[in-house]
């Protein structure tokens, strides 16, 4: 009988802390980044329409406190591919999705949430609004109108001046 009520308390432990969990969203994996614009920051699926980016650095990360602000960065994620390298060098791409940091809000609707805009980017839109300086902050980046996180195959910070993956993460099966 003792065992019996151990193993039933070891079950409902086990469920309590699963659905602790799912409260955090999805953890996905660590920004990977390979050049002189650091960043650092691990990405979580927060839900259906919002990515959260937890203690994110940008420029600048406490290992390599001497990073450049790219001066046309932004983040895009992509439905094709397993990375942006390929599909934006060679520029005038129309399947990248913008998702500026932070999303236009329209203002609060009847339940006095924030709704955000139907601002839709394309790729050379100069009034993209540019990545800022961010320094161990918990980011949400909210997915446009329209846009499903089940179609998203990676998210990259991109520098457009340069034609360079800041950093990015693999959101989906990206095969």
């Amino acid at each position: 009988m003792v065992n019996m009520s151990r193993w039933m308390l070891m079950v409902v432990v086990v469920i309590v802390h699963i659905h602790a969990l799912e409260g955090q969203g999805k953890q996905l994996s660590q920004l990977a980044t390979k050049n002189k614009h650091f960043l650092e920051g691990t990405v979580f699926i927060k839900d259906e329409n919002t990515i959260e980016i937890r203690s994110f650095s940008y420029p600048s990360t406490k290992t390599n406190p001497y990073g450049r602000l790219g001066p046309d960065a932004f983040f895009i994620a992509g439905t094709e591919g397993c990375s942006p390298d390929n599909l934006l060098k060679s520029g005038g791409n129309t399947t990248g999705i913008i998702i500026p940091l932070p999303f236009p809000q329209t203002g609060n609707n009847q339940n006095n949430q924030l709704e955000v805009s139907g601002k839709k980017w394309s790729f050379e839109d100069s009034s993209i609004p540019k990545m800022r300086a961010v320094v161990n902050e918990d980011i949400q980046l909210s997915l446009p109108p329209g846009v499903q996180m089940k179609d998203l195959k990676w998210l990259s910070l991109w520098c457009r001046r340069y034609k360079s993956n800041f950093g990015q993460v693999v959101l989906n099966n990206c095969n």
